[in-house]
């Protein structure tokens, strides 16, 4: 079982890639690769619409992500012991989500232009606060789907890269939580 810490780790990493990952007109399935405080972790990423669901890979185990803004919801499942979280997904948090929030917007300073795994990407640098540190980090927002494929912190201790895309084709069974998962109360995150 993974330990409290490494599962909050990867539920925030998962979750702050989440906050600036989905767009509207976007369907596509891709390995998504994140490095965080030194580990790698690898999984995979389902969008469609507004949808989201993050799969990583941790010691072994993995953990579900599944962003419903249709719902207001987020779900966090663990397979292994057939369990979830559930989130409420604020208005606020949705704007966050789909870069239209002013706050995030006024964080955002376009650099160029750039390609990354094939696409054409705007860059930008933003500034986010992170356990209470304020950290700036490049983000690259694929044109074609209007959502970020490459984000990476300035000084390199964090990043997040979508790697063989394959667009269309994403079920929505793909959103939906899956049957016999008993519901957890979220742990107290102090």
């Amino acid at each position: 079982m993974l330990t409290s810490k490494r599962f909050m780790l990867g539920t925030a990493t998962a979750l702050i890639f989440a906050l600036v990952s989905v767009a509207s007109a976007a369907e596509f399935s891709a390995m998504v690769v994140s490095k965080a405080k030194g580990e790698e972790m690898q999984g995979k990423v389902f969008v469609k619409g507004d949808k989201m669901r993050n799969e990583i890979n941790m010691d072994g185990q993995t953990n579900i992500t599944i962003t419903r803004p249709d719902k207001k919801v987020v779900w966090v499942a663990m397979p292994q012991q057939k369990m979830y979280m559930e989130m409420p997904l604020s208005d606020k948090m949705q704007q966050q989500i789909t870069l239209k929030d002013p706050e995030v917007q006024a964080r955002m300073k376009h650099l160029g232009t750039e390609t990354v795994n094939g696409y054409e990407c705007d860059k930008y640098e933003m500034s986010n606060v992170l356990e209470g540190k304020s950290i700036k980090q490049h983000v690259w927002v694929a044109k074609k789907f209007g959502l970020p494929i490459k984000s990476m912190t300035t000084d390199g201790s964090m990043s997040m890269e979508y790697r063989d895309i394959k667009v269309g084709g994403v079920a929505d069974s793909v959103f939906e939580m899956p049957q016999g998962y008993q519901k957890m109360e979220m742990p107290s995150m102090k």
